[in-house]
Protein backbone atom coordinates (compact mmCIF):
# COMPACT_ATOMS: atom_id res chain seq x y z
CA UNK A 1 0.00 0.00 0.00
CA UNK A 2 0.80 3.53 -1.11
CA UNK A 3 3.44 4.38 -3.36
CA UNK A 4 5.78 7.59 -4.25
CA UNK A 5 5.10 10.33 -6.82
CA UNK A 6 8.29 8.69 -8.74
CA UNK A 7 7.10 5.45 -8.35
CA UNK A 8 3.76 5.88 -10.21
CA UNK A 9 5.28 7.41 -12.74
CA UNK A 10 7.90 4.80 -13.43
CA UNK A 11 4.65 2.39 -13.76
CA UNK A 12 2.89 4.73 -16.00
CA UNK A 13 5.52 5.23 -18.09
CA UNK A 14 5.85 1.57 -18.23
CA UNK A 15 1.48 1.67 -19.52
CA UNK A 16 3.05 4.05 -22.18
CA UNK A 17 5.97 2.31 -23.61
CA UNK A 18 3.89 -1.19 -24.28
CA UNK A 19 0.64 1.07 -25.94
CA UNK A 20 3.57 2.89 -27.90
CA UNK A 21 4.99 -0.36 -29.10
CA UNK A 22 1.58 -1.91 -29.58
CA UNK A 23 0.40 1.00 -31.27
CA UNK A 24 4.05 1.00 -33.98
CA UNK A 25 3.68 -2.89 -34.45
CA UNK A 26 0.25 -2.00 -35.61
CA UNK A 27 0.42 1.00 -37.85
CA UNK A 28 -1.92 3.21 -35.68
CA UNK A 29 -1.31 6.87 -35.20
CA UNK A 30 -1.18 8.52 -31.89
CA UNK A 31 0.42 11.53 -30.04
CA UNK A 32 1.33 12.42 -26.74
CA UNK A 33 -1.96 14.68 -25.02
CA UNK A 34 -2.11 17.47 -22.65
CA UNK A 35 0.00 17.27 -19.88
CA UNK A 36 2.14 14.25 -20.99
CA UNK A 37 2.71 16.43 -24.25
CA UNK A 38 3.28 19.38 -22.41
CA UNK A 39 6.07 17.54 -20.12
CA UNK A 40 7.56 16.10 -23.42
CA UNK A 41 8.07 19.67 -25.19
CA UNK A 42 9.19 21.43 -21.52
CA UNK A 43 11.00 18.32 -19.32
CA UNK A 44 11.78 15.25 -21.50
CA UNK A 45 10.08 13.76 -19.27
CA UNK A 46 6.83 14.12 -16.94
CA UNK A 47 5.93 17.53 -15.53
CA UNK A 48 7.51 16.76 -12.12
CA UNK A 49 4.20 17.23 -10.18
CA UNK A 50 2.32 15.24 -12.93
CA UNK A 51 1.07 12.08 -11.78
CA UNK A 52 -1.09 10.83 -14.62
CA UNK A 53 -0.45 10.17 -18.62
CA UNK A 54 -2.86 11.17 -21.97
CA UNK A 55 -2.32 10.12 -25.46
CA UNK A 56 -4.95 10.92 -27.97
CA UNK A 57 -5.81 9.96 -31.82
CA UNK A 58 -8.52 9.88 -34.17
CA UNK A 59 -11.29 8.17 -34.75
CA UNK A 60 -10.15 5.71 -37.30
CA UNK A 61 -7.16 4.78 -35.86
CA UNK A 62 -9.01 4.17 -32.24
CA UNK A 63 -11.50 1.97 -34.27
CA UNK A 64 -8.56 -0.15 -35.18
CA UNK A 65 -6.71 -0.13 -31.91
CA UNK A 66 -9.93 -1.22 -30.17
CA UNK A 67 -10.07 -3.98 -33.05
CA UNK A 68 -6.86 -4.69 -32.72
CA UNK A 69 -5.86 -4.97 -29.05
CA UNK A 70 -9.55 -7.22 -28.63
CA UNK A 71 -7.62 -9.77 -31.09
CA UNK A 72 -4.10 -9.27 -29.55
CA UNK A 73 -4.42 -8.82 -25.95
CA UNK A 74 -1.22 -6.65 -24.54
CA UNK A 75 0.61 -8.78 -21.94
CA UNK A 76 -0.18 -7.26 -18.53
CA UNK A 77 -2.43 -5.01 -19.54
CA UNK A 78 -6.59 -4.72 -19.27
CA UNK A 79 -8.44 -2.39 -22.14
CA UNK A 80 -11.26 -0.44 -20.76
CA UNK A 81 -13.73 1.02 -23.02
CA UNK A 82 -17.77 0.43 -23.06
CA UNK A 83 -18.01 -2.91 -23.44
CA UNK A 84 -14.85 -4.22 -22.73
CA UNK A 85 -15.34 -3.54 -18.88
CA UNK A 86 -19.42 -3.90 -18.27
CA UNK A 87 -19.84 -0.37 -16.15
CA UNK A 88 -16.41 1.47 -17.87
CA UNK A 89 -17.87 5.29 -16.93
CA UNK A 90 -15.54 7.20 -18.88
CA UNK A 91 -16.64 9.33 -21.90
CA UNK A 92 -12.48 8.20 -23.11
CA UNK A 93 -10.50 4.50 -22.88
CA UNK A 94 -8.33 3.89 -20.44
CA UNK A 95 -5.20 1.03 -20.81
CA UNK A 96 -4.38 -0.56 -17.48
CA UNK A 97 -1.48 -2.61 -15.90
CA UNK A 98 -2.95 -5.78 -14.34
CA UNK A 99 -1.65 -6.48 -11.00
CA UNK A 100 -1.69 -2.77 -9.91
CA UNK A 101 -4.47 -0.76 -7.86
CA UNK A 102 -5.94 2.98 -7.97
CA UNK A 103 -8.72 4.03 -7.89
CA UNK A 104 -10.92 7.06 -7.64
CA UNK A 105 -13.82 7.60 -5.10
CA UNK A 106 -16.31 8.05 -8.16
CA UNK A 107 -15.44 4.18 -9.17
CA UNK A 108 -15.27 2.62 -5.76
CA UNK A 109 -18.06 -0.21 -6.32
CA UNK A 110 -18.10 0.19 -9.75
CA UNK A 111 -17.39 -3.82 -12.02
CA UNK A 112 -14.43 -2.65 -13.61
CA UNK A 113 -10.58 -3.20 -13.61
CA UNK A 114 -8.86 -0.85 -10.47
CA UNK A 115 -5.21 -0.92 -12.24
CA UNK A 116 -3.11 2.42 -12.51
CA UNK A 117 -3.84 3.55 -16.05
CA UNK A 118 -3.05 5.62 -19.42
CA UNK A 119 -6.14 7.36 -20.38
CA UNK A 120 -6.92 7.55 -24.40
CA UNK A 121 -8.68 10.68 -25.57
CA UNK A 122 -10.29 10.51 -28.87
CA UNK A 123 -10.66 13.78 -31.40
CA UNK A 124 -13.91 14.32 -33.69
CA UNK A 125 -14.51 16.43 -36.44
CA UNK A 126 -17.06 19.00 -35.52
CA UNK A 127 -18.96 20.13 -38.74
CA UNK A 128 -19.41 23.38 -39.86
CA UNK A 129 -23.19 23.05 -40.50
CA UNK A 130 -24.64 24.17 -37.21
CA UNK A 131 -27.62 22.25 -37.09
CA UNK A 132 -25.28 19.21 -37.91
CA UNK A 133 -23.19 20.30 -34.96
CA UNK A 134 -26.38 20.72 -32.83
CA UNK A 135 -27.16 16.70 -33.60
CA UNK A 136 -23.85 15.64 -33.06
CA UNK A 137 -23.49 17.76 -29.40
CA UNK A 138 -27.29 15.92 -28.23
CA UNK A 139 -25.64 12.68 -29.51
CA UNK A 140 -22.54 13.40 -27.65
CA UNK A 141 -24.60 14.58 -24.55
CA UNK A 142 -26.67 10.93 -24.51
CA UNK A 143 -23.68 8.36 -25.17
CA UNK A 144 -22.23 10.72 -21.78
CA UNK A 145 -24.73 10.59 -20.00
CA UNK A 146 -25.03 6.56 -20.11
CA UNK A 147 -21.94 6.52 -19.18
CA UNK A 148 -22.98 8.16 -15.90
CA UNK A 149 -25.52 5.88 -14.85
CA UNK A 150 -22.81 4.08 -13.04
CA UNK A 151 -22.14 7.32 -10.96
CA UNK A 152 -25.62 7.81 -10.40
CA UNK A 153 -25.59 3.97 -8.82
CA UNK A 154 -22.91 4.91 -6.39
CA UNK A 155 -24.42 8.19 -5.71
CA UNK A 156 -27.35 6.09 -4.81
CA UNK A 157 -25.69 3.60 -2.81
CA UNK A 158 -23.38 6.60 -0.78
CA UNK A 159 -26.01 8.85 0.00
CA UNK A 160 -28.92 6.16 0.32
CA UNK A 161 -31.31 8.90 -2.04
CA UNK A 162 -32.15 9.43 -5.48
CA UNK A 163 -29.60 11.23 -7.80
CA UNK A 164 -31.41 14.89 -8.40
CA UNK A 165 -31.85 14.27 -12.21
CA UNK A 166 -34.49 11.59 -11.00
CA UNK A 167 -36.12 11.05 -14.23
CA UNK A 168 -33.63 11.14 -16.46
CA UNK A 169 -31.78 8.66 -14.30
CA UNK A 170 -34.71 6.33 -13.90
CA UNK A 171 -35.17 6.07 -18.18
CA UNK A 172 -31.24 4.53 -17.72
CA UNK A 173 -30.97 2.91 -14.50
CA UNK A 174 -32.95 -0.24 -15.81
CA UNK A 175 -30.57 -0.97 -19.01
CA UNK A 176 -28.23 -4.08 -18.59
CA UNK A 177 -24.37 -3.23 -18.84
CA UNK A 178 -24.28 -5.30 -22.10
CA UNK A 179 -27.10 -3.22 -23.57
CA UNK A 180 -25.75 -0.13 -22.08
CA UNK A 181 -22.22 -0.38 -23.57
CA UNK A 182 -23.88 -1.37 -26.82
CA UNK A 183 -25.89 1.40 -27.04
CA UNK A 184 -22.73 3.84 -25.94
CA UNK A 185 -20.33 2.37 -28.37
CA UNK A 186 -23.08 2.81 -31.36
CA UNK A 187 -23.63 6.79 -30.09
CA UNK A 188 -20.28 7.20 -30.56
CA UNK A 189 -20.01 5.87 -33.50
CA UNK A 190 -22.68 8.10 -34.81
CA UNK A 191 -21.17 11.19 -33.28
CA UNK A 192 -17.59 10.71 -35.08
CA UNK A 193 -19.51 9.95 -37.94
CA UNK A 194 -21.33 13.17 -38.46
CA UNK A 195 -17.73 15.49 -37.55
CA UNK A 196 -16.70 14.11 -40.97
CA UNK A 197 -12.87 12.83 -41.48
CA UNK A 198 -11.89 16.27 -42.89
CA UNK A 199 -12.99 19.18 -41.05
CA UNK A 200 -10.87 21.91 -40.10
CA UNK A 201 -11.81 21.77 -36.48
CA UNK A 202 -11.87 19.14 -33.99
CA UNK A 203 -13.03 18.16 -30.24
CA UNK A 204 -12.28 15.46 -27.42
CA UNK A 205 -14.22 13.07 -25.56
CA UNK A 206 -13.74 14.07 -21.93
CA UNK A 207 -15.77 13.98 -18.61
CA UNK A 208 -17.94 16.78 -19.42
CA UNK A 209 -21.97 16.42 -21.09
CA UNK A 210 -20.74 18.55 -24.04
CA UNK A 211 -17.57 17.87 -26.27
CA UNK A 212 -14.59 20.12 -25.60
CA UNK A 213 -14.35 23.85 -27.69
CA UNK A 214 -13.40 22.77 -31.02
CA UNK A 215 -9.74 23.44 -31.59
CA UNK A 216 -8.03 22.92 -34.73
CA UNK A 217 -7.44 19.87 -36.82
CA UNK A 218 -3.63 20.78 -37.42
CA UNK A 219 -3.02 21.22 -33.87
CA UNK A 220 -2.70 17.25 -33.62
CA UNK A 221 -1.59 16.25 -37.34
CA UNK A 222 0.68 15.73 -38.41
CA UNK A 223 3.00 14.01 -36.74
CA UNK A 224 6.93 13.75 -35.95
CA UNK A 225 8.98 12.14 -32.57
CA UNK A 226 10.32 13.66 -30.01
CA UNK A 227 12.09 11.75 -26.86
CA UNK A 228 10.31 11.61 -23.27
CA UNK A 229 12.39 9.85 -21.02
CA UNK A 230 14.71 7.17 -22.75
CA UNK A 231 12.36 7.07 -25.86
CA UNK A 232 11.06 8.61 -28.53
CA UNK A 233 7.24 8.88 -29.23
CA UNK A 234 4.98 10.50 -31.26
CA UNK A 235 3.85 13.60 -30.80
CA UNK A 236 2.24 16.99 -32.99
CA UNK A 237 4.82 18.35 -35.18
CA UNK A 238 2.59 21.51 -34.70
CA UNK A 239 3.42 21.16 -30.83
CA UNK A 240 3.92 24.75 -30.45
CA UNK A 241 0.33 25.91 -31.65
CA UNK A 242 -1.08 22.63 -29.59
CA UNK A 243 0.47 23.75 -26.64
CA UNK A 244 -0.37 27.37 -26.12
CA UNK A 245 -3.73 26.98 -27.05
CA UNK A 246 -4.55 25.14 -24.24
CA UNK A 247 -1.78 26.64 -21.92
CA UNK A 248 -0.90 29.58 -22.93
CA UNK A 249 2.85 30.71 -22.47
CA UNK A 250 3.37 26.76 -21.54
CA UNK A 251 7.19 27.40 -21.16
CA UNK A 252 6.72 28.86 -17.56
CA UNK A 253 5.68 25.72 -14.93
CA UNK A 254 2.88 26.04 -13.10
CA UNK A 255 2.62 23.76 -10.78
CA UNK A 256 -0.95 21.96 -9.87
CA UNK A 257 -2.27 19.93 -6.83
CA UNK A 258 -2.20 15.72 -7.52
CA UNK A 259 -4.84 13.85 -9.15
CA UNK A 260 -4.48 10.87 -6.90
CA UNK A 261 -4.42 10.20 -2.98
CA UNK A 262 -0.74 8.26 -3.47
CA UNK A 263 -1.37 6.63 0.04
CA UNK A 264 -4.25 4.57 -1.86
CA UNK A 265 -2.56 2.94 -4.54
CA UNK A 266 -0.85 -0.78 -4.81
CA UNK A 267 1.91 -1.45 -7.73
Amino acid sequence: MACTLKELQDTEYEILCSFADFCDKHKIEYVLFGGTLLGAIRHNDFIPWDDDIDVCMDYKNFRKFVHKIKKNPIPRMHFSWAGTDLQHPNNFAKLRKLGTYMVLDSNKGLDICNGVWLDIFVYTGRPKNPKIEKLQTNVYRLFSFLGRQYFFEIIDRNNQEEYQYSKKYKLITGLPSKVNGLLRRMLFSLYNALGGKKSEYVGFNDWTVNPKEPVLRENYTPICKHVFRDREFSVPANYDQSLRAIYGDYMVPKEYPSHTDLSKIEL
